[in-house]
């Protein structure tokens, strides 16, 4: 009790001083900018649902406020399924995205490629002759038996027979795509927090062949609106990892837009494993582990490395304090100093390729577990100041609404329950 009563007050104390240093301004404008569902409505970001991700808006509007070198490159080294990529492309910048997830990085490609006119061409033809075909990979596992009726599964198999019938490498990555956005839907189950729950009652598409046949004619004519010949390219792996970070080391990066996963246990191999399965990106569940491992330390769903390069003696109040109560897994607390440790590499990485004076924006929110806030903005700005960068703003786009973890949060730390924009300069 004397150790909590303690480590309390420091922390306390922490939260003030991170506070005082760091002022975080309240700014309306951005709350639907930090939100993907805007992207539903736009051409190409729109073929495949994220629920991780940002609007486009707000990488455009950084884009024409800080007006990077076309001499630059524009670097999101968590991509997910590329949306700071393809409005960068959109605005002709060369561009670099990583992510470990083999779905959202398939997804990122394919929403980049550019397409010919003959291939614009091939792909009519081929939708108009729809022709459904059984697969001869079927992906086995209890969850997919569980997850759709007998019917539908049929459907699904004999639409991603159809699809890897395609010849064009380029016009069947379309098309499987297509059949990965509508894989939830056709399902019984619906993305929820850290995984995926069964709806009991959800309404359902009566007919697959048609509501993908809807898809894939959305996304021919989203490619007849834009289809830059941009360079651009998704490297699904880890740029905390030096074989991927080769991928821009050579680069002059003019600006960073990213978002890391957040510090709250998601696991995002769980929530989007229907489509792991159903595209063929695993077969087994042994098969997740390598995706995992690859992760930034921001779950526990894996045998994370617990060893720490970069000690922090305020992450590690945080950490203690939340050690001390009896919470859902034991590992959180090294979770969290993993999860720093793998952010004070990401900054020793960007300080090296970006270029003076480029600036970095970073999306996060903070998370918290049984009442002790993890204020991950404050934290990230500390750690990217120790790096060499200026902390040039603050801003809280959204507050986010409070869930069980926050129970018994302090009253005058409850405003730490929100979404922020970090913005970093390169000096």
């Amino acid at each position: 009790m004397q150790k909590h009563t303690r480590l309390l007050s420091e922390y306390k104390s922490l939260i003030d001083l991170l506070g005082s240093r760091y002022v975080v301004t309240f700014d309306e404008q951005f709350s639907d900018l930090v939100n993907f569902q805007t992207n539903q409505e736009i051409p190409r970001h729109r073929w495949f649902g994220y629920k991780q991700g940002y609007s486009a808006k707000l990488v455009e509007r950084v884009l024409k406020d800080t007006c990077p070198s076309k001499d630059h490159c524009v670097l999101d080294p968590f991509a997910g399924v590329g949306t700071t990529n393809l409005v960068a492309q959109n605005f002709h910048y060369q561009n670099v995205g990583f992510d470990i997830n083999p779905v959202a990085s398939f997804a990122a490609e394919v929403k980049l490629s550019h397409f010919t006119e003959n291939e614009k061409t091939e792909l009519s033809g081929i939708l108009a002759h729809f022709t459904p075909r059984l697969t001869e990979t079927v992906p086995k596992s209890t969850l997919l038996e569980n997850s759709f009726s007998r019917r539908m599964f049929d459907h699904l198999m004999h639409i991603k027979g159809f699809y890897e019938s395609c010849e064009n490498e380029r016009i069947r990555s379309l098309l499987k795509l297509a059949y990965l956005s509508i894989v939830e839907v056709c399902s019984n189950r619906i993305k929820d927090g850290n995984g995926i729950k069964i709806v009991r009652n959800k309404q359902e598409i009566l007919d697959a062949y048609s509501y993908y046949l809807s898809r894939c004619r959305l996304m021919l004519r989203d490619i007849e609106q834009s289809n830059s010949p941009v360079t651009s390219r998704i490297v699904n792996g880890s740029i905390l990892l030096e074989k991927d970070f080769a991928a821009v080391k050579d680069k002059d990066i003019g600006i960073v837009v990213f978002s890391p996963p957040y510090a709250n246990c998601f696991d995002y191999c769980e929530v989007y494993k229907l489509e792991l399965w159903m595209g063929d990106f695993v077969s087994s569940y042994r098969d997740f582990d390598k995706f995992r491992l690859m992760a930034l330390r921001s779950h526990v769903n894996s045998q994370f490395d617990h060893a720490i390069k970069n000690p922090n003696h305020s992450v590690d109040v945080i950490s203690d304090i939340i050690s001390c109560f009896n919470i859902w897994n034991r590992n959180i607390p090294d979770m969290i100093r993993g999860y720093f440790d793998d952010m004070t590499e990401l900054f020793k990485k960007l300080e090296r390729i970006m270029v003076h004076n480029s600036k970095c924006f970073i999306v996060v929110a903070n998370s918290a577990y049984k009442g002790i806030v993890v204020p991950t903005d404050l934290l990230l700005a500390d750690l990217a100041q120790a790096q060499g960068f200026m902390v040039k703003k603050m801003i809280c786009a959204r507050n986010i609404r409070a869930s069980s973890q926050y129970m018994s949060t302090e009253d005058e730390h409850k405003s730490l329950s929100r979404e922020s924009i970090i913005v970093i300069e390169k000096t």
